[in-house]
């Protein structure tokens, strides 16, 4: 009787809770401790499953929560009840004493999961020896925002940041300049202005992709994969001012093919522009070696079809810049190399007026791709870093 009189008040606040789910903002509606995951110093080496009863499980959710420690990277293995099947989500963990969180798939199509079944444990190097204690394990309902692309905007700036591709900048507008409004092209997944590292080549176990005709090596892209599959949104947070969005990004040239890489993007609106401040953090068990990098890829829209940047030998010196127009795109290859020893590695991309985006990064990528390598970035832009 007791059971089922808890079933009964755990469906009555799970319509409460949904009811309130679609308001748009981004904050935590209901959060549910599960005591039963709670690990003291506990020996995973060979794997540790937890599965919470019936009774404790049942509830509706979109995120999980829980704090850690532990002496070796860990894979936990969420498995919970959603619509009419069992799922299963992974999430990887650093050696570190954290807090960890990630939403549920499906939480932008605002579905709902209903009951948590068991969660499991193990080293990330099968064999490795692993302790782990957790802690506050919460299964939290957490509002999603009404649409895909999260805005935050001041009186001269506007800024959009798409969820569905893993939080890349999709929205850069100049309200000074209204005539251009959004310059950033957001076209597909490998566009935005985005995160994209080249990683290894030969991974054990791994088979290239193709893209281009090319054989594709390892290529976490934040906004997803070559055939339009999104990447796993981890985490969003959201103030006036900043949005901070983590997500597990795709493999590029492969087909809905999670990477062990997480990425971070905190962007921060000011009277002066846009900083980003990105992050990765990597799981492969395969080493990276150095190569050129898109720092960010950044993908302009067509109005803005002139590239300038210093080319000369006395970098920071104000000198003459020179300009690139119709450049061809790059597939990956720079268009154009910065002679050795330029350390002014600013680009601007403009119209035909020189008005447009600042930004500087080792590579740099405008609507069509078009690329160069430069060296690593010194002074920061008034507008997108």
């Amino acid at each position: 009787m007791a059971l089922f009189v808890k079933k009964i008040i755990s469906f009555f606040l799970s319509v409460i809770m949904l009811l309130g789910l679609y308001g748009g903002e981004i904050e935590m509606k209901n959060e549910i401790s599960v005591p039963e995951l709670s690990l003291s110093a506990e020996d995973i080496t060979n794997g540790y499953t937890v599965t919470v009863p019936p009774s404790a499980g049942t509830m509706r959710f979109n995120r999980i929560s829980f704090s850690y420690e532990t002496t070796t990277a860990v894979r936990v293995v969420v498995s919970y009840w959603m619509g009419v099947k069992t799922v299963e989500e992974e999430l990887l963990l650093s050696s570190k004493s954290l807090r960890a969180s990630m939403l549920l798939d499906g939480y932008l199509d605002r579905r709902t999961a209903s009951r948590l079944i068991s969660v499991r444990f193990e080293p990330i190097v099968t064999g490795e020896r692993c302790v782990l204690s957790v802690s506050d394990f919460t299964c939290g309902l957490q509002q999603p925002p009404k649409d895909d692309v999260l805005f935050i905007e001041n009186d001269r700036y506007k800024v959009g940041v798409s969820l569905k591709w893993g939080g890349g900048l999709s929205w850069f507008e100049d309200k000074e300049n209204a005539d251009y409004g959004n310059l950033l092209n957001s076209h597909d997944t490998g566009r935005l202005v985005q995160q994209s590292y080249y990683g290894p080549s030969e991974i054990e176990g791994y088979e290239n992709g193709v893209f281009g005709g090319n054989v594709w090596g390892y290529n976490p892209v934040q906004g997803g994969d070559m055939y339009g599959n999104n990447s796993k949104l981890v985490a969003v947070e959201k103030s006036d001012d900043e949005i901070r969005v983590v997500c597990r990004p795709l493999d590029w040239a492969q087909n809905g093919l999670l990477t062990q890489t997480y990425y971070t993007s905190v962007y921060q609106l000011t009277d002066k522009g846009l900083t980003v401040r990105n992050s990765a953090v990597d799981f492969l068990q395969t080493p990276w070696t150095d190569r050129s990098q898109e720092l960010p890829a950044f993908y302009a829209v067509s109005a803005l079809g002139s590239f300038w940047f210093y080319d000369g030998d006395q970098p920071w010196t104000g000198g003459e810049l020179r300009v690139e127009r119709d450049l061809p795109f790059c597939d990956g290859k720079p268009a154009f190399q910065l002679k050795d020893g330029n350390t002014e590695t600013r680009g601007r991309t403009t119209a035909a007026t020189a008005w447009g985006c600042s930004r500087r990064r080792r590579r740099l990528c405008s609507r069509a791709g078009i690329c160069m390598t430069v060296p690593p970035m010194r002074r920061p832009t008034p507008q997108i870093t």
